[in-house]
């Protein structure tokens, strides 16, 4: 009994390798389909985000952080959850990006490099909360603003 135990383990474990082989190449996707996706459903262009950060409408992104329960996988300059810290997202991620990943994280992870990176770093998909392109928008200057604060 127990030898079939420790082979029903190395089976396992062989199809598991396998499975998530995969050759050791990542597609590199840009993720622009995903991205585009959101500027046709009224994103402004990245270049109209730019500038002063937007108090009303970082204050009504920081409560849309509760409201949506982006808490239980998120911080903000908290440390790593079951997603990663958004402390200096806005540094590290372009607004493009981080609007398309709030609107559409299927999309994202199926088509962009980055988006699969994450997954592979934390184990579990964002999962799309339905999230409309205004409110994205408001988690994004909630973002910016939180990231002048901290001089990142």
């Amino acid at each position: 009994m127990r030898m079939n135990c420790v082979w029903a383990a190395a089976v396992a474990a062989l199809l598991f390798v396998v499975a998530c082989g995969g050759g050791g190449e990542v597609e590199q996707g840009s993720g622009e389909s995903s991205q585009s996706d959101v500027a046709e459903q009224g994103a402004p262009p990245a270049a109209a985000i730019a500038g002063e950060v937007d108090a009303a409408l970082a204050a009504q992104g920081e409560a849309l952080m509760s409201a949506r329960g982006c808490m239980a996988c998120h911080t903000v300059g908290g440390g790593r959850l079951v997603g990663p810290d958004l402390a200096g997202v806005t540094e590290r991620r372009s607004a493009d990006f981080i609007l398309a990943m709030i609107v559409n994280p299927d999309s994202m992870l199926a088509n962009d490099a980055t988006a699969r990176e994450l997954l592979g770093q934390y184990f579990t998909p964002m999962s799309n909360q339905g999230v409309t392109v205004e409110d994205a928008r408001a988690l994004l200057e909630f973002f910016r603003q939180a990231d002048a604060a901290a001089g990142q």
